[in-house]
């Protein structure tokens, strides 16, 4: 399993984002670095979010992970947030 393969986006993160800094999904697109087509897939959940699409994201949006993706699987027993 490759690390990306359990996040998704979170979709009202990504619609408040363009709309609050009015960017069309293809501007957006090119901001992170990816294609237009990606984006819309990604968006509507037909594919997973890659490595570059995460990365542009979180450098171009100035926003943590979590308040822009989710990750689905469970993490290991004793890797939870509280025993951080």
């Amino acid at each position: 399993m490759h690390f990306e393969d359990g996040i998704t986006v979170k979709e009202e993160f990504f619609q408040n984002y363009l709309k609050q800094n009015n960017m069309s999904e293809g501007e957006f697109a090119e901001l992170i670095g990816i294609s237009h087509s990606m984006l819309n897939r990604v968006l509507n959940k037909k594919r997973k979010p890659g490595s570059k699409f995460i990365a542009g994201v979180l450098k171009h949006c100035n926003v943590k992970f979590e308040d822009a993706f989710i990750f689905e699987k469970l993490l290991p027993k004793g890797n939870d947030k509280s025993s951080a």
